[in-house]
């Protein structure tokens, strides 16, 4: 039989475990979420770049017809959007694996019988 310490102790254990596994997805999703913010910074950038570029071209004085699709640093400038965009979107699945895999891990650990899981 038990002794009260004991039992104290055993929910002091399982309760640290749940906040240290908390604490750890926490953690995780908060590296991609300081990612993502630069992320989208880059991108900030980048569209900034590209609207001034843009701006240049259509607003030069006798400029007949549309270029801008042609000149070579806007074209580099959105496939470097269109990359931290997917960049963007990698980080966000991460964000959502981890979050998954936490709320699956905490549903098949052993301490976790299926009575405690109806709260």
């Amino acid at each position: 039989m038990d002794t009260l310490w004991d039992k104290v102790r055993k929910n002091l254990i399982e309760w640290y475990e749940v906040a240290s596994d908390k604490t750890e997805e926490v953690a995780k999703v908060g590296r991609r979420r300081i990612e993502m913010t630069g992320i989208n910074r880059s991108i900030e950038k980048r569209m900034v770049e590209l609207g001034g570029r843009v701006y240049d071209l259509v607003s030069v004085e006798g400029h007949r017809g549309n270029m801008t699709a042609d000149d070579d640093k806007v074209r580099k400038l959105v496939g470097e959007i269109s990359r931290l965009e997917k960049e963007l979107e990698l980080k966000e699945d991460e964000i959502r694996t981890i979050k998954e895999r936490e709320r699956s891990s905490e549903g098949t650990s052993p301490e976790n019988g299926a009575d405690e899981k109806k709260e």
